[in-house]
């Protein structure tokens, strides 16, 4: 069913879900949804967000590092197809995944069922007013996706952490954020510079105060930790595809030309504990 961007607007958070693979046929000067557009291309796509999201994988291979989750009542906010869910789920005690679409949710649930994790449960919500009592998990934690703070703080538990995971801010695409900044305004102008990017680039860890939270009160410092991950497609016409796909035409021409299956970004996990 080939559908108009009105057409996707008026179905709301119940757009169904194309066909697998159903996103690799599409009008490259004027797709629908369109590029950049991640909330409808998740709802619509999921299976390439899906595939696409290895950078979430690496996010939570280093969150692990940094705290444990063991035995945490762990909710996700705006969880989209599950990779953040399932990550948290190999630790913690349970996992509420909170989605807005419909059609990423049963993509999700879908997946849990093939991976047989049993300790994740997705919810359809909004993160505007979550479906969870206050005071009721000990971790938020939220990934690649907006927040509202306050409803994040009523849900946790006096000293649970606020946990928010993505690119650093002047590197929002990865690698090719430099690229694209020239045709997307909203991008910031000063670019991370390109030796970030590198594999064996060191880490970083430093503080901020609740004001970066919107005074948020927290109990101590607020943690950043930036570090370098690189996603492995093993094959370059994949990633050149979704990216081609996610980000526009310059995109694919960046993998295509280098023959290259791998996608650096340099990430970011911030977290605090809250108080109450």
């Amino acid at each position: 069913m080939n559908l108009t961007q009105e057409d996707i607007i008026r179905s709301g958070y119940k757009l169904q879900a194309a066909p697998v693979d159903a996103w690799r046929i599409y009008n490259e000067n004027d797709p629908i949804p369109g590029y950049f557009e991640f909330d409808w291309l998740s709802s619509r796509h999921p299976d390439l967000y899906h595939q696409f999201a290895l950078s979430t994988v690496g996010l939570m291979e280093k969150l692990h590092a940094l705290i444990d989750l063991t035995g945490c009542d762990v909710i996700d906010i705006g969880a989209g197809t599950g990779r953040s869910a399932a990550g948290a789920a190999k630790k913690a005690n349970r996992v509420f995944a909170v989605e807005l679409y419909t059609s990423v949710v049963s993509f999700g649930i879908n997946q849990l069922q093939q991976n047989k994790t049993k300790n994740v449960f997705y919810i359809n919500g909004d993160r505007e007013h979550l479906p969870v009592p206050e005071n009721s998990v000990d971790v938020a934690i939220n990934a690649w996706a907006e927040l509202n703070l306050e409803e994040a703080y009523r849900v946790l538990r006096p000293r649970g952490y606020l946990i928010l995971l993505g690119a650093i801010p002047n590197a929002l695409c990865g690698e090719l954020t430099s690229e694209l900044v020239s045709d997307y305004a909203w991008l910031p102008k000063e670019c991370a510079p390109a030796e970030v990017f590198e594999p064996e680039y060191p880490d970083a860890c430093f503080t901020a105060d609740n004001s970066i939270w919107n005074g948020i009160r927290v109990a101590g410092p607020i943690h950043i930790h930036e570090f370098t991950y690189v996603a492995d497609y093993q094959d370059y016409s994949i990633v050149a595809d979704m990216t081609g796909r996610l980000y526009g035409p310059k995109a694919k021409h960046y993998f295509m030309t280098r023959r290259q299956s791998t996608f650096s970004w340099r990430l970011q996990i911030i977290k605090g504990q809250v108080s109450k």
